[in-house]
């Protein structure tokens, strides 16, 4: 199954005192698309038109600061699905790109959750 509708992505929060430009190209990197057939079927569901993806990563500067990441799903300006997580260590204490394998791993909880969601009849 091929979905031909996209998504419109919105970055935000702070890692340190990296630029925010190097914060969106890290999520950029880790942000994963619905990959199995019932993630892309809920997705078909959705995808008109194209919904809107919140992620946010913060990490407080400073030592042993922990540090969060959300993605929060949208479609037609309303909540549809959302995931947070911390940070694993290794990000805590690393530059933004190091956090590119949890966002993928919150990524796709996110759209697991959002195909079980559908398939119990909900959006």
């Amino acid at each position: 199954m091929t979905v031909q509708q996209g998504i419109r992505l919105h970055v935000d929060g702070m890692y340190g005192g990296y630029p925010h430009s190097v914060l969106r190209s890290a999520v950029l990197q880790g942000v994963a698309c619905p990959s199995n057939a019932a993630e892309l079927h809920a997705f078909s569901l959705i995808a008109d038109p194209s919904p809107h993806l919140r992620v946010s990563v913060t990490r407080p500067m400073g030592q042993g600061q922990q540090g969060s990441i959300s993605a929060r799903l949208f479609l037609r300006g309303h909540f549809v699905i959302g995931e947070r997580m911390s940070l694993s260590p290794l990000a805590r204490s690393q530059s933004p790109f190091s956090v590119t394998s949890d966002i993928n791993l919150m990524m796709a909880r996110l759209w697991s959750d959002l195909a079980e969601r559908i398939s119990h009849g909900g959006p």
